[in-house]
């Protein structure tokens, strides 16, 4: 791949997960927000909101446990009930023993890698195009499109939105990344300075193509979640037209 290619699909990767991270945190502020205001009682929000989610909370656990169980890492409590603690909101839980952080590490990326897995079978043939400039969002419109015409495709699209917005590893599930990521960035820079020009050039491809899979799913789920958005968005301001505005901060 050219270097200009090379650069627009880091660009289109790195433009759709900051897109996708910003609308994300609007949406799940937004629809928090809207549930309470709706409801009334904190506790009864925060079920409803899990229950939204729940498909996608579910794989998340799921996804956690089956990891610990490949690498032999002992399991001892698989939770999928919400709840408060320490001012944070946990929607499932899975409890560990300690492990490397090596293993650890894989199973905080489970959820991740299983519902991008997920959402590409999801979203069925994906349509050719190019994996740079505006090729990647092309692709993922077009699925989208198809999910129209297909049987259960408003199912579909629901599955997207639950698994899309659950799969992101928590802080607990990103703790042992820093320790491997350095690891990695060692092992990366020995690479770059003793290995031969080939491998250089194998690994670059290879970090590529992950970036132009990854692009268009990515951007499937933020095609998915903005008009949710702009419709808690919408929903917010009329509550604040009814009934008057009120502290935004979520009990």
């Amino acid at each position: 791949m050219d270097p200009t290619a090379a650069l627009e699909v880091g660009l289109a990767f790195l433009i759709t997960i900051a897109l996708l991270y910003l609308a994300q945190r609007a949406l799940h502020r937004n629809l928090q927000r809207a549930l309470h205001r709706l409801i009334g009682h904190p506790d009864a929000a925060l079920v409803l909101y899990w229950a939204l989610l729940f498909p996608g909370i579910f794989l998340h656990e799921l996804s956690h446990w089956l990891a610990a169980m490949l690498l032999g890492v002992r399991r001892y409590r698989f939770a999928l009930w919400p709840r408060r603690s320490g001012g944070q909101i946990r929607l499932g839980a899975v409890e560990l023993a300690e492990a490397d952080p090596f293993r650890m590490s894989l199973i905080g990326a489970a959820p991740l890698l299983a519902g991008l897995g997920l959402i590409a079978a999801l979203s069925g043939r994906w349509p050719d195009a190019s994996p740079s400039g505006m090729g990647p969002w092309a692709s993922a419109w077009s699925a989208l499109q198809g999910l129209f015409h297909r049987e259960w495709g408003g199912a579909t699209l629901y599955l997207l939105f639950a698994v899309g917005n659950a799969m992101w590893p928590s802080p607990s599930d990103r703790a042992a990344w820093p320790a491997v990521g350095i690891a990695g960035g060692l092992l990366g820079a020995l690479l770059l300075l003793v290995g031969p020009l080939p491998l250089h050039r194998a690994v670059a491809e290879f970090l590529l193509a992950v970036l132009a899979r990854l692009t268009p799913l990515l951007a499937a789920v933020l095609f998915v979640d903005l008009p949710v958005l702009m419709g808690l968005i919408g929903l917010n301001r009329l509550l604040d037209a009814v009934q008057g505005p009120r502290d935004r901060r979520i009990p």
